[in-house]
């Protein structure tokens, strides 16, 4: 990874495509009175990530602290979801700032704080980040039409277009029942009627569609949910299941956040059949990663929830 450097000038005020005139004016609300002298851009991570996602350091001629961003290429989708996020956003919150963004790009703060691991205690405050923002778009009111909707025909092709063809890129990693029999559960989950009629009772509204350990930066007992890639118009509960159960005491706090914030509580569906989709929904959506990264059993294990979750009637 190496750094590269972008002096300023004052004929050059988006020096790098990165200091936009968005992001001096941004600076300006959190700094005032700064002014940026450089910025630093060294690369997150390594492999593909390295190649879309960089850190940004901007020192201003003051020599004080200097202000770290993330720039991140992005599709269409990303922006749109998380610029709708802003909505929402407030001090406090687990939703980012969108600092600035173009056409395949955005800009946000760097969020402070490092990824949960699976079994640590999620932060509250991601909790009722998600009844606000689920709250405020329930019945897909104002989202724009790049954000896919979940529906039947996005369901089928998630498992045909998109999980399928992993099974066969990496067929090889696992034992050839095990892929034969995830195969078969993806082609079920596929055909599966009571699709449609389920998510004919789910209100839809925007998630964030990718909601996971890694996606959660903790700092100081607050959340950043980060990663708007997977944003979605669909059911609520997605953005819920794949972190604690539906009798939890953060859904608990979800569903108290969504009372005082509209003055009611969410309709039942949204918690009760939004967990018996995200049942199928979330172990069919990972299974291509699991299937990558994880073990024969784990495997197996994701199979065992798919399998179980195919019986939606």
């Amino acid at each position: 990874m190496r750094t590269v450097n972008y002096p300023m000038s004052p004929g050059n005020p988006s020096t790098g495509g990165i200091v936009t005139p968005a992001v001096l004016d941004w600076v300006g609300r959190v700094r005032p009175g700064a002014v940026v002298a450089d910025c630093a851009v060294l690369p997150l991570a390594g492999g593909n990530v390295a190649r879309r996602v960089g850190r940004v350091t901007l020192h201003l001629a003051d020599g004080g602290e200097p202000v770290e961003l993330v720039r991140k290429d992005a599709p269409g989708l990303e922006i749109a979801g998380l610029r709708a996020a802003q909505a929402v956003r407030r001090e406090g919150g687990a939703i980012p700032e969108l600092v600035a963004s173009g056409d395949d790009w955005l800009i946000t703060p760097m969020a402070p704080g490092s990824a949960l691991d699976w079994g640590d205690a999620v932060p509250a405050n991601l909790f009722d980040t998600l009844a606000e923002l689920h709250a405020r778009y329930l019945g897909e009111a104002g989202l724009p039409g790049v954000i896919p909707r979940v529906t039947p025909a996005w369901f089928h092709g998630l498992c045909v277009g998109w999980v399928e063809p992993r099974l066969r890129e990496h067929a090889a990693r696992h034992p050839a029942g095990t892929m034969r029999r995830a195969r078969a559960l993806v082609g079920r989950a596929a055909r599966l009627p009571a699709v449609a009629a389920l998510l004919a009772e789910l209100p839809a509204t925007l998630v964030h569609g990718d909601v996971h350990p890694g996606n959660v930066l903790a700092a100081a007992g607050q959340a950043t949910l980060i990663d708007w890639g997977s944003s979605r118009v669909g059911p609520a509960a997605l953005d819920l299941a794949n972190l604690v159960p539906a009798e939890s005491p953060s859904v608990e706090r979800y569903v108290r956040t969504w009372e005082r914030v509209t003055g009611e509580r969410p309709p039942a569906v949204v918690i009760e059949l939004g967990y018996r989709w995200a049942a199928l929904q979330i172990p069919v959506q990972y299974l291509p990663w699991v299937i990558e990264h994880r073990s024969t059993g784990d495997v197996e294990a994701a199979l065992d929830r798919i399998e179980l979750a195919l019986h939606l009637d």
